[in-house]
């Protein structure tokens, strides 16, 4: 019988009676994770995808590359190492709060070798569960992209985004009821063989046997040790997010009540994060080991075992282990400051990109959107460029004309004569009534002398031309040098530098796999979830840019100028411009507080 608080009071006691070696393990599993198994596994997936024949994966055929079989596989390598990772310390815990055959307890040490002996099990076990959740959720994740093809494949996707046809009330909640299905059938799975790993560790199983032996053991209370599952999960998910709001409100308060000069508040806030990284190594730790611990209890119950503290002493060298592990947070903590103050570049100076003009406050693509982020101190001005049914190069985003001008036809059915009369404005606002879609040729000639163009080339199998005609344009404009050509996949680029190799090109990425930096290119132009201190690292000794889009907020705008950026792309131009000028008029002191200002919250 297995009772909640009762578990609760034993996974806490458990813990605590076991901390410093746990806490040791955990220690010891991160820096191995860190230092080898992080970049092994980053390795191996990078080289998976080199043997499909590709280096990189990109936004267009990321899904595409997925339903291959050199995708699934991939899919499932990588599952499988992430699944890993977690088996790996999760046994090291459950070992060290276990007794083995021998009725001895091991410290880290111990534990960290059994468990490195004990990795081509894990990895099976880990294979064996990862592909049973696959094959368990693929009919539904098809029959959600067969209704989702139906349902909103007609449509552009930032049209479904942005604008909510009727039809997306009718995809919704039929794919909250495929998830739900999803998540109650691979939920009940994982439950039902929750119990193996510790089958594994403690009782020497073979994988198979293992997974048979839970679900035998399980059948029965699955509900109950579903709910006590999400319990823990929920709680131990809020730790981290309670810590952030915690030090995120201390540090507010702290710049607010002490008084200058800046150095004081420096030397304060420094304090603060070397104390947020302290806090935040010890509540992975909580999070980790109590998951762990419930685990191993929720095995004692289901195998008849006594539960509880047990009365054998610690391991003699748990005592050094507590002052090396105490002296390795120090280290870590001064480690992550350092870290910190190297993450910061001291340039102050990014170059300003309207996003498709100054699309906040005018309809993008258009001239007056054009027109307005030149005056708002724009240094290039980023457009997207198509092709219409006649040939000619007109700049608009989405693949058809509903969310722009209430038209569905695709940009490559409609001759040029016919899109000249839409009215691309109303939809923005009536201030821009009338506003037609621009020719490239016509945006050039507005943005020449002015501000630099950065042109993303949208292109289809429906518009075979559209690459080479665009080329040959801006040579025709003699508009090469002042332009950046940006795509979405690195082919695009090759065949761009093939046709001029004078000009400058841009990677965008919204979502990959592979190796970024194997490609050439001058920008390597990223959405900001993915924009690391590591990727800026990476792109000064690859000597390429690093850009980022699409930041509106002015706390974001001061984050990435003190990470280093090159470029921020931005709807804003003008608030952009704002915060640098202010930034402009701070003292080096002053500046390094307000960086360490972002770096907390």
């Amino acid at each position: 019988m297995i009772r909640v608080r009762l578990l609760a009071r034993d996974i806490i006691a458990g813990i605590d009676y076991h901390k410093r070696p746990l806490l040791a393990f955990h220690v010891y599993f991160s820096l191995l994770a860190l230092f080898a198994l992080s970049p092994a596994s980053a390795w191996l997936l990078a080289a998976l995808v080199e043997l499909s024949g590709q280096s990189l994966v990109g936004n267009d055929d990321l899904v595409r590359f997925l339903v291959t079989p050199a995708g699934l596989f991939w899919l499932m390598v990588s599952a499988t190492l992430i699944s890993v990772l977690v088996f790996f310390q999760a046994a090291g815990m459950m070992l060290i709060a276990a007794r083995d055959a021998d009725d001895v307890f091991h410290t880290a040490n111990n534990a960290l070798w059994r468990v490195i002996k004990r990795f081509p099990i894990l990895l099976k076990l880990a294979a064996m569960q990862v592909l049973a959740h696959l094959l368990l959720a693929a009919p539904l994740l098809a029959l959600l992209a067969v209704l989702f093809q139906w349902l909103l494949g007609g449509y552009d996707i930032y049209y479904v985004i942005n604008e909510h046809p009727t039809e997306l009330y009718f995809f919704t909640p039929l794919a909250i009821l495929l998830l739900s299905a999803i998540l109650i059938g691979n939920g009940s799975l994982y439950v039902s063989w929750s119990l193996a790993l510790p089958l594994v560790l403690l009782e020497g199983y073979a994988p198979r046997t293992a997974l048979r032996k839970s679900w035998q053991l399980v059948k029965g209370a699955r509900f109950k040790i579903a709910r006590i599952v999400l319990l823990v999960a929920l709680v131990v998910a809020s730790l981290p997010l309670l810590l952030a709001l915690g030090f995120e409100s201390l540090g507010a308060l702290l710049v607010y009540i002490i008084p200058g000069p800046a150095a004081v508040q420096v030397t304060v806030l420094g304090m603060l994060i070397g104390l947020y990284v302290v806090f935040a190594v010890l509540v992975s730790f909580l999070a980790i080991s109590a998951n762990s611990m419930l685990l191993l209890k929720i095995y004692f119950r289901c195998c008849g075992q006594q539960a509880g503290n047990f009365a054998e002493l610690e391991p003699r060298t748990t005592g050094p282990l507590a002052w090396g592990i105490e002296a390795v947070l120090v280290v870590l903590a001064l480690g992550q400051l350092v870290w910190v103050a190297q993450s910061f570049d001291e340039r102050e100076q990014v170059t300003i990109t309207a996003h498709r003009g100054a699309s906040w406050d005018a309809p993008e693509n258009s001239l007056a959107a054009i027109e307005l982020a030149i005056q708002q101190g724009a240094d290039y001005i980023e457009l997207d460029v198509q092709q219409t049914a006649d040939g000619e190069l007109i700049l608009i985003h989405d693949r058809d004309y509903l969310r722009v001008a209430g038209d569905r036809r695709s940009i490559w059915q409609v001759d040029y004569a016919e899109v000249r009369e839409m009215d691309a404005g109303s939809w923005f606002s009536s201030q821009y009534a009338g506003e037609r879609i621009p020719t490239l040729a016509e945006a050039v000639e507005l943005i020449r002398g002015r501000a630099q163009l950065y042109l993303e080339v949208k292109t289809s199998p429906a518009m075979p031309n559209l690459v080479p005609d665009t080329v040959r344009e801006l040579q025709r404009l003699d508009f090469v040098e002042e332009t950046v050509m940006a795509a979405l996949t690195p082919g695009v680029l090759e065949e761009v530098l093939q046709l001029e190799p004078d000009f400058r090109t841009a990677l965008l990425v919204h979502t990959a796999i592979g190796v970024l930096a194997s490609h050439s290119y001058d920008v390597l132009s990223l959405r900001d979830a993915l924009v690391t201190p590591s990727q800026l690292r990476a792109s000064r000794d690859g000597e390429y840019e690093l850009h980022v889009w699409t930041i509106n907020s002015p706390s974001e705008m001061h984050r990435f100028i003190d990470m280093g950026v090159d470029s921020i792309i931005t709807d804003r131009p003008d608030v952009l411009k704002a915060v640098m000028k202010e930034r402009a008029g701070l003292s080096s002191s002053e500046r390094l507080l307000l960086r360490m200002r972002h770096w907390v919250w």
